[in-house]
């Protein structure tokens, strides 16, 4: 079997499980972008990317190096059994010659090794101290920046203070070299912890959920460089079911094309965007779909997908916060279906039930029992589940 040429070219274009590596294909985040650049040749300062989980941190670090000239990047990934140690290890098996050169004075045989941290100090690497490391940056005669991509999955609180230590260092020592941090926290001290002595140092750089511009850009502008076209009524509905997360918009590019091929038609009208939506469904994250089923899995038929779909409708505060009634009213809304809260109050508690997945999370404001979706990425699934029971029930 043959894949059609223009999905094969849109595997270029829409990336939904694959972060960004070229700037060309980068949208949105401008504001982020140009701020962390201006930090990488900026003494003693040292950017925190943070944010929700799939906002585009990884995209944006990704293409730092070939944003702006004069300045070696190398960027590593950190994991759950990290030390500072393994970290500056994979660093070294990571950076190009030319960073090699740059950051660490090697010459270039010298550089084309591959050389382990232990090696270069001289001992055991376990013990390795961060004035050790900044000894080494403090070779770099140009500007030079370590990406720390993933920081919040190293669980030794050691390694967190190692690398805070080594940030106030660099900071006062090395000023062309820069470290950047980038993780899924709140705040910059879920990320590195609270370190006072190094505040002034670090740059706060927040990735919120994309703009309905930017999100739109990202499905329009692909969708064109494929030579497809897509209805206005289309293209506004990629906003609201993205709800932000730059993933969504990809995944329903890349569903919009399978669709156009699938009906012999280069122009996404609403018929093709429905078929497009439901291959988004189908190629969605298995954490989300298989998370959206246990959650509403039932031996007798149920309101419960109604339900679950429309918490992703449902009104909210800035932290995903939403009542019951909120739900109610959202059914009435998208499903044209009205319900009683009594009748959705139990639903949304089993919701909570970890044997549902845990799906929503229960939280008190003002003495009121709320809900939020324990991972907001489920927010925009339950929009496109939402289109599906609609499609299913003739709507």
């Amino acid at each position: 079997m043959k894949i059609h040429p223009l999905v094969v070219k849109a595997n270029g274009i829409f990336t939904p499980g694959y972060p960004v590596h070229q700037k060309d294909f980068f949208s949105g985040r401008e504001d982020q972008l140009q701020r962390t650049l201006e930090a990488l040749i900026a003494p003693g300062r040292h950017p925190i990317i943070f944010g929700q989980r799939g906002v585009g941190k990884t995209s944006l670090a990704n293409i730092l190096g070939e944003s702006l000239t004069g300045v070696s990047v190398v960027k590593v990934s950190c994991d759950g059994g990290d030390t500072f140690a393994t970290v500056w290890n994979r660093v070294l098996a990571t950076a190009s010659i030319t960073f090699k050169q740059h950051a660490f004075g090697f010459q270039d045989t010298e550089a084309q090794k591959t050389i382990a941290l232990g090696t270069l100090l001289g001992h055991d690497p376990s013990t390795t101290k961060p004035a050790e490391i900044a000894g080494l940056l403090a070779k770099v005669n140009q500007y030079c920046a370590v990406v720390l991509d993933e920081f919040d999955k190293i669980s030794d609180t050691n390694a967190k203070a190692q690398f805070a230590d080594l940030i106030k260092i660099v900071s006062d020592t090395v000023p062309n070299m820069t470290i950047v941090v980038v993780g899924v926290a709140d705040n910059i001290h879920e990320l590195i912890g609270q370190h006072p002595s190094i505040d002034r140092n670090l740059l706060q750089i927040e990735l919120p959920l994309m703009s309905d511009v930017d999100i739109l850009e990202i499905f329009a502008s692909g969708l064109h460089k494929l030579s497809l076209t897509v209805d206005n009524s289309v293209a506004d509905q990629v906003p609201l079911l993205a709800s932000g997360f730059p993933h969504y918009a990809h995944l329903l590019g890349f569903a919009a094309v399978k669709a156009s091929v699938n009906n012999n038609t280069n122009h996404v009208d609403v018929a093709v965007f429905d078929m497009a939506c439901t291959l988004a469904v189908q190629d969605s994250i298995e954490k989300y779909r298989d998370a959206f089923s246990k959650a509403t899995a039932t031996t007798q038929p149920s309101r419960y997908p109604i339900i679950l779909s429309a918490c992703g409708y449902a009104d909210c505060d800035t932290r995903g916060v939403f009542r019951a009634t909120d739900v109610v009213d959202a059914i009435a809304k998208v499903f044209n279906d009205r319900v009683t809260v009594q009748a959705v109050v139990p639903a949304l508690g089993e919701f909570t039930n970890a044997r549902r997945a845990a799906t929503l999370k229960a939280v008190s404001v003002a003495g009121r029992k709320c809900y939020r979706f324990s991972d907001p990425m489920m927010v925009p699934f339950c929009r496109l589940k939402a289109r599906e029971l609609l499609q299913a029930l003739g709507n």
